[in-house]
């Protein structure tokens, strides 16, 4: 839900700079925890591990083009975040690897979401089944995704100060 709300805050920056940049801080880790998730997959699969060779690989187009523009613009575009906050005076080189990092991100997180999302309900449904059904590792994502919410709030009530400075 904050990736749908930070993107609403583009529709005004001005007015929601604010709430954009507590948002922003307060991705990170999540984001961290899907890119460490995601390197966790990509080295047991290329590393043998049975259970991730037989998922098999994802698709071509995904591997070769998608993930590496993904991954670069996503660590782009919350770096270039965090240096503009950070900088008293912002650097419009910084700012440009901003506004591009957010133009490769959103054609490439467009991208991954359409070609994964029919195995959204089926992936969803399977780490909140309880019992013998439950996916494997279910309970150690739950805990892991609400861990790095709360650390992402964390995060943002750390980063307070800097905002409310910067617009000083």
């Amino acid at each position: 839900m904050l990736l749908p709300i930070e993107g609403l805050t583009l529709l005004s920056l001005h007015s929601f700079l604010s709430l954009h940049m507590l948002i922003g801080v307060a991705l990170i880790p999540p984001v961290a925890l899907k890119l460490g998730s995601t390197f966790y997959r990509f080295f047991r699969y290329y590393t043998g591990s049975a259970i991730f060779r037989e998922k098999g690989p994802p698709q071509l187009m995904m591997r070769i083009l998608v993930a590496p523009a993904l991954v670069a613009s996503t660590i782009g575009l919350f770096g270039s975040g965090v240096a503009l906050m950070l900088l008293e005076h912002p650097n419009s080189l910084v700012f440009a690897i901003h506004k591009v990092s957010f133009i490769i991100w959103l054609g490439a997180i467009g991208i991954h979401v359409l070609a994964y999302l029919h195995h959204l309900p089926r992936l969803a449904v399977a780490d909140w089944v309880r019992g013998k059904q439950e996916a494997v590792g279910g309970r150690l994502r739950r805990r892991a995704v609400a861990a790095s919410l709360l650390a992402g709030g964390g995060v943002a009530l750390v980063a307070l100060p800097v905002v409310a400075a910067w617009h000083r």
